[in-house]
């Protein structure tokens, strides 16, 4: 069953790792995870600016964003769309460290980066969600 919106909106207020997928080049997928915050209906995270990913997106917006727990009964989001490439969020990207490693470890995290490179946006064109716990097996 897909979740509604506030559940889905909940689920990925969630520190789960996400997989983000981009096209390079010569049509060949390329999938890496992330850490990603989620606000106003939009997948956001930092990746290096001349990292693979960026490289693809400023050839090719399109991406998909894949958010799932990894234990049953599975929850799983998966959101087609548009990345935007913006400046780096150095103070999203400390929010983002501590709401993955907890305020101690995020801190640290945090003070050890460097520049916090592009911030990517992505407004969704098309999200897919279903609810494992929700369904009737037997």
């Amino acid at each position: 069953m897909p979740l509604s919106q506030s559940e889905l909106d909940d689920f990925l207020a969630e520190p789960h790792i996400a997989v983000v997928s981009t096209t390079g080049p010569s049509g060949k997928p390329h999938a890496m995870p992330i850490w990603y915050a989620w606000r106003d209906g939009k997948v956001l995270f930092h990746t290096g600016a001349e990292s693979k990913k960026m490289r693809n997106l400023r050839k090719n917006p399109r991406i998909s964003v894949v958010v799932d727990t990894k234990t049953a009964p599975y929850k799983v989001v998966v959101i087609e769309g548009t990345a935007r490439e913006l400046p780096g969020d150095k103070p999203l990207g400390r929010e983002v460290a501590i709401h993955y490693l907890g305020q101690k470890m995020g801190e640290a995290y945090a003070a050890r980066s460097e520049e916090p490179g592009a911030l990517v946006e992505v407004t969704p064109t098309k999200v897919i969600s279903w609810d494992y716990a929700r369904e009737s097996n037997p």
